[in-house]
């Protein structure tokens, strides 16, 4: 640790302040405490640039969730580790913190050494973070690594992997590669770039992403063993959203050197493409894998419907009844949802299509089996439809059709609290317009 370290404590209550700061006074090497409440906290942060930020939330203060979110969003004190103090806050809440970027909770009231370990860490993961970021800027710099995405290019993506398995053989750690590749069944697409920040998104800290072509890329897990390759992989599918999806294939290192272990790898993948979303096992090269060739995502499928113990089964049901909760509940968001926002904006612009186009036809409908918008006048019609995906997410497609033909389509996923009057108005309004020009090009 450095000799001079800045810790700058966030909380509303003065009293705490005054207790945890003389707690932290005891830190060795310890030369300053700032402090301040939440109101201005992140102007505050940038002035002082501290070395840990301790953040003390109290009752499910939602300022605690919207400052960490600040940090994180201001390059300059992004990467500062945050140490949340938890004080009589929900799960909810913790969770919510852990998504937003925090790098260590702990239960306040806690006793001193707690305080003073758990940020004595902070300042090494902050030491270890500035460590990162100067080695990877100077990889940046000399282009082994993309400076957007922060993966290997594809000129060093060899070099990086031939060296991570000669590590892997000379320590004989456990270590998996996986090659991974947009599913193309899917009608969404994104662009290798999207591509890449969905992987990013989706991976472990000291998981290692190498562009091997255009649409295929590299992922090293290290101390990895197969079982725990399928959970990274359904990450990632989930978090590319409704319309999209990935195939890709994954090998155990042992013996295998670089060379064969991609040629076999290529080979697992033109399987995996030929089904929906497959982790197919690459089988290795001298000895034969009983896993080579299983689809892991269909066995971990199969897996959750085998039959499970009466303790478990007790466990589960009330895991349902629960889902069961939640999906009523957010059923019941989608009603309100097309009754305060899809009807008022549906009707808006029913009433201005039918004003500016005439003999125009307009017809909507908002509920929760179908919401569908049309416009159309003679040959012409422009369609929208919402489809509530999952939890998270909408679906929007919207159309053209001219004279019985399809002649334009697209489809988009927004999250569903995203999806509100300003933002329908916007897509409707861009589908009016394209409306519009197809009736003109038909006179």
């Amino acid at each position: 640790m450095g000799f001079t370290n800045t810790i700058t404590l966030i909380s509303n209550n003065e009293e705490q302040i005054e207790q945890i700061t003389s707690k932290l006074v005891l830190l060795r090497d310890l030369d300053k405490v700032t402090s301040c409440s939440f109101d201005g906290a992140t102007d505050f942060i940038k002035r002082h640039s501290p070395n840990v930020i301790i953040i003390h939330c109290s009752n499910d203060n939602p300022d605690a969730l919207k400052l960490i979110k600040e940090v994180k969003e201001q390059d300059l004190i992004s990467q500062v580790p945050i140490l949340f103090l938890d004080d009589f806050c929900s799960r909810e809440t913790i969770i919510d913190a852990f998504d937003a970027g925090i790098s260590d909770i702990l239960k306040y009231p806690c006793q001193d050494y707690e305080l003073l370990i758990r940020t004595i860490w902070c300042i090494q993961k902050e030491e270890i973070n500035i460590n990162n970021q100067s080695k990877n800027k100077f990889m940046k710099l000399l282009g082994v690594m993309q400076p957007d995405t922060g993966v290997y290019t594809q000129k060093y993506c060899e070099e990086f992997l031939k060296s991570e398995f000669e590590q892997v053989h000379k320590h004989k750690i456990n270590a998996c590669l996986m090659l991974i590749t947009p599913d193309t069944k899917y009608p969404g697409y994104k662009n290798p770039k999207e591509f890449l920040e969905v992987i990013n998104k989706s991976i472990r800290l000291n998981d290692s992403v190498a562009i091997k072509d255009i649409e295929e890329f590299y992922i090293f897990l290290p101390k990895t063993k197969l079982n725990g390759v399928y959970p990274i992989f359904e990450r990632i599918n989930k978090n590319l959203g409704v319309d999209c999806g990935a195939n890709a294939s994954v090998l155990e290192i042992k013996d295998e050197k670089f060379d064969s272990a991609k040629e076999l790898l290529q080979e697992a993948l033109k399987k995996a493409k030929e089904e929906t979303n497959a982790l197919i096992v690459a089988s290795g090269t001298y000895s034969k894998d009983p896993n080579a060739g299983k689809n892991l995502a269909k066995q971990a499928l199969s897996d959750t419907n085998k039959k499970i113990s009466p303790q478990n089964l007790a466990q589960k049901t009330d895991i349902a009844l629960d889902d069961e909760k939640k999906s009523k509940l957010y059923r019941q968001a989608y009603r309100q949802k097309c009754k305060v926002v899809f009807e008022p904006v549906f009707e808006k612009y029913q009433n201005h299509i039918m004003s500016k186009i005439k003999d125009a036809s307009v017809k909507y409908s908002a509920n929760v089996d179908k919401t569908n918008f049309t416009m159309r006048k003679n040959n012409i019609c422009a369609t929208l439809s919402i489809t509530y995906g999952n939890q998270y997410k909408a679906r929007i497609d919207t159309a053209i059709i001219s004279f019985d033909v399809t002649k334009n389509t697209n489809s988009i996923v927004i999250d569903f609290v995203q999806l509100n009057f300003q933002k329908l108005s916007q897509i409707l309004d861009e589908l009016y317009i394209e409306f519009k020009s197809y009736i003109k090009n038909s006179d």
